[in-house]
């Protein structure tokens, strides 16, 4: 009887222990699924915030800066520097030009124009900007744009504008005094070109006029003044180079399938090399003129010899 008994309480005592583990696995299975599932929904906690990964981008040195800082960078698009290239291109290719035969470009003026090209092209996205505001806000691409957006005020932006010619004036006043008055007359281009949206079906044309500019400030911020035989035709073919590659850059608007956004600004930023290449090409073939020169003289020579 005894035995009995105990047989019965052993098999009691398994049954138990097997339902416990039973049920001790199905809560740990629907913890694991909870798990998951919260994983997705938001960001796991942790002892502080993520470190951002490092990079040299424009964008991410612009997320690196203080945060009251990054709305002006951005009002300036130091995030977006493929327009401040597109502004400068042209003025190495006139100072690549004007470089004496068999000498490279004049590294103390690229290092001017390119500190002159990063304020103004800032100066005149902020005139941008300010201007076009109230459409900024109507549209996806641009809603998030300093002013629009309201993170920076109409005073402050002017206040900015203001400190950035300030500086490009300072820049402007290390050339000759013909470049001061020439490089002065753009900043009337540089005001208008965001009202030609509002007047013309061409404000390409306008930008191409205004972002050109370069390819006579440099040959004369050189040479002390514009050969028109050199700069004329390097200025117009810049401002036909401009219609096509702002036209692209249009059509990130449109939801055309033929016209793709990320496409079109993948096409756009190539413009960049595109003008590398051309500068490179303006370099060497100033190089080897030096090189014909010297062939030709000792031509010269050993035929007055003979």
């Amino acid at each position: 009887m005894l035995g009995a008994r105990g047989a019965a309480l052993a098999r009691g005592l398994w049954g138990l222990t097997h339902s416990w583990r039973r049920d001790s696995r199905a809560l740990a299975l629907v913890r694991a699924a909870g798990a998951s599932r919260a994983g997705h929904g938001q960001p796991p906690a942790g002892p502080g915030p993520r470190r951002r990964r490092l990079s040299l981008s424009a964008a991410a040195v612009v997320d690196w800066a203080p945060r009251p800082l990054q709305p002006y960078l951005r009002l300036m698009r130091l995030d977006k520097p493929v327009g401040t290239w597109l502004l400068y291109l042209p003025c190495t290719w006139s100072i690549g030009l004007a470089a004496e035969p068999g000498c490279f470009p004049d590294w103390y003026m690229l290092s001017l124009f390119g500190t002159g090209a990063v304020l103004m092209r800032g100066a005149g996205c902020t005139i941008n900007d300010i201007w076009d505001r109230d459409y900024d806000k109507k549209v996806i691409r641009t809603a998030n744009r300093p002013i629009a957006a309201g993170d920076i005020s109409i005073f402050r932006s002017l206040l900015f504008l203001g400190g950035q010619l300030t500086l490009a004036l300072g820049v402007l006043l290390c050339l000759n005094y013909y470049s001061i008055a020439l490089g002065a007359a753009s900043l009337l281009l540089v005001i208008t070109y965001p009202l030609m949206k509002r007047i013309t079906y061409w404000p390409q044309l306008a930008l191409g006029l205004t972002f050109n500019w370069g390819a006579l400030l440099g040959w004369s911020a050189i040479k002390g003044s514009c050969d028109l035989s050199v700069c004329l035709p390097l200025y117009f073919s810049g401002i036909m180079w401009t219609l096509i590659y702002d036209t692209i850059y249009a059509h990130q608007i449109y939801t055309l399938d033929i016209h793709r956004p990320e496409d079109c600004w993948d096409k756009f930023t190539s413009n960049r090399t595109l003008g590398l290449i051309v500068l490179l090409g303006i370099v060497l073939g100033n190089l080897w003129k030096e090189k014909k020169t010297d062939e030709m003289k000792k031509s010269i020579d050993s035929r007055i010899e003979n």
